[in-house]
């Protein structure tokens, strides 16, 4: 009997139409017990594991998980690029820009343009082809998305910076499954990822533009992307931050010698889908003619903050 496919979870969303605007804007994070199910096992083991469970971004999963079990054993890593973690992240983009946007906007997908740029990342002549080769593409999903309603500015977004591992342990000198859940930075919910690589690339633009921009920005200009670091926090326990297409993900390990005692992972689907979020500050009150236009909305604002796994919208209507 084959083994059925590791399901990573899902974003449940549930919203209601009423009076032409977005009413009760529900936002729950489904993910499965991972990290927790690394318990008991040999740390050896766990890491080898851990990136096999995840079909996005398996290699940050994987550097982070043995990046934090060396800090475990007292080996700490200097912020680096790791070009494994940098590769998949671009390759993320490029799947976000050439095929996701594109059809959610009604506009071509550029499969030959994808297939062309990964075997550019595979053979290191990315850098010098890129930019002129997204033009075009680029183009028509800015022009798609300036003729579709965009969510107002949220005026207290909170950026989560770009972290190193011994920088995160000034802010949280341990990580438990409750703060993996629903993280916050200095008492709030923040968003990771590009555009928090990229702020300046908000003012005076459309906030889902401002983030599909920041994409183009993260191939062009890779501030920060693909940057591993690892620090150890107490004897037998180590954590890895990992800056990946999405955000930071902190792996952090616990041994009982050479098993796993405890596991936790902070993934940036966390962060951007934090129940009391940009999405749903986004969303709540947000003007729509119609319920299919708010639930078209509803998923523009998604793909724009990218969650690492499916997403469900469920739109109630009352007229």
């Amino acid at each position: 009997m084959s083994t059925p496919p590791f399901d990573a979870g899902a974003v449940h969303l549930r919203l209601r139409w009423e009076g032409g605007c977005a009413r009760d804007v529900n936002l729950r994070l489904e993910r499965p017990a991972a990290a927790a199910a690394m318990r008991g096992r040999p740390a050896e083991q766990a890491v080898r594991m851990l990136p096999l469970l995840y079909s996005i971004c398996g290699a940050a999963q994987g550097v982070a998980a043995s990046l934090a079990l060396r800090a475990a054993r007292g080996e700490a890593q200097a912020p680096a690029i790791a070009a494994a973690v940098l590769a998949e992240a671009r390759r993320e983009h490029l799947w976000r820009l050439l095929l996701d946007w594109p059809r959610l906007l009604a506009l071509p997908q550029q499969q030959a343009l994808l297939i062309e740029g990964r075997r550019r990342l595979q053979e290191g002549g990315f850098d010098g082809w890129m930019e002129e080769a997204l033009r075009e593409p680029f183009a028509r999903i800015e022009q798609a998305l300036g003729e579709q309603a965009e969510p107002p500015p949220v005026r207290d977004a909170q950026w989560l910076p770009s972290l190193t591992a011994a920088e995160t342990l000034v802010l949280w000198p341990r990580l438990d499954a409750g703060f993996a859940a629903a993280p916050t930075y200095l008492g709030k919910p923040a968003e990771t990822g590009a555009l928090a690589r990229h702020p300046d690339l908000l003012a005076g633009a459309a906030p889902l533009l401002a983030r599909v921009e920041a994409r183009m920005a993260d191939l062009t200009a890779a501030d920060g992307l693909g940057r591993t670091s690892a620090a150890p926090v107490a004897p037998g326990v180590g954590r890895a931050a990992v800056e990946t297409a999405r955000g930071l993900l902190l792996h952090e390990i616990t041994l009982d010698g050479d098993s796993v005692a405890d596991y936790v992972i902070v993934a940036p689907t966390e962060w951007n889908f934090h129940a009391q979020g940009i999405l749903a500050a986004w969303l709540q009150g947000a003007v729509a003619t119609t319920p299919g236009e708010l639930k078209a909305l509803a998923a523009r604002a998604v793909l724009a903050l990218d969650p690492c796994v499916r997403c469900e919208i469920a739109l109630d209507e009352n007229a």
